[in-house]
């Protein structure tokens, strides 16, 4: 097992802490899902456990040069990719405070956050959990597991921007379709 396979799964384990610790209030910690919900949190909590045994079993991978490549500044682009992305989820959370839930969710309160990052992209939290799967399809330098945790990991989170965005667009009305007119939905310029 080389170093960047072991700081990939620090920096996982990192990611469960602070998802816990950033999480305030009865609603944030609630896993019923609301109404609006449609299975999305179901969704991305498998997507999320195939994510993470993907992770852990590339080491036995790599032993059978199953997917394995050796190259070594892409385990570390990936574990730049992986504390980037816990960097924006961590950003994103803290800027939602006590609207950051497990679930789709409204919240008794609730508004539209239109400051940073959420007056550039509407969903940077995803990004970030994107980023870090994909960056640890890097770190342990398996082009297999890369490409799964990338298949599953846009598939998910499309599938919950989706779902997320119909629940906001109905609770809001005019007001999120203003704000879905100048932020980009996940990556500035491009989507």
């Amino acid at each position: 097992m080389t170093i960047t396979t072991i700081l990939a799964y620090l920096l996982i384990i990192g990611y469960f802490v602070m998802e816990r610790l950033l999480r305030k209030g009865q609603q944030a910690l609630n896993l019923k899902p609301g109404e609006a919900d449609a299975g999305s949190s179901q969704m991305l909590w498998i997507c999320g456990v195939v994510s993470i045994l993907l992770v852990i079993a590339a080491p036995i991978l790599n032993t059978y040069q199953i997917g394995y490549w050796d190259n070594t500044i892409a385990s570390w682009l990936g574990l730049a990719l992986m504390l980037g992305g816990l960097t924006i989820r961590y950003w994103a959370a803290k800027t939602l405070g006590e609207f950051y839930t497990r679930t789709l969710q409204v919240i008794k309160g609730q508004r539209i956050i239109n400051q940073a990052p959420y007056n550039i992209i509407r969903h940077p939290g995803y990004l970030g959990t994107l980023l870090m799967e994909v960056g640890g399809g890097f770190a342990v330098t398996n082009w297999v597991v890369l490409l799964v945790l990338l298949a599953v990991g846009i598939m998910s989170r499309a599938y919950r921007i989706r779902t997320e965005e119909k629940m906001l667009k109905a609770h809001f009305g005019e007001e999120y379709k203003v704000y879905l007119d100048y932020t980009w939905k996940l990556i500035p310029f491009l989507y």
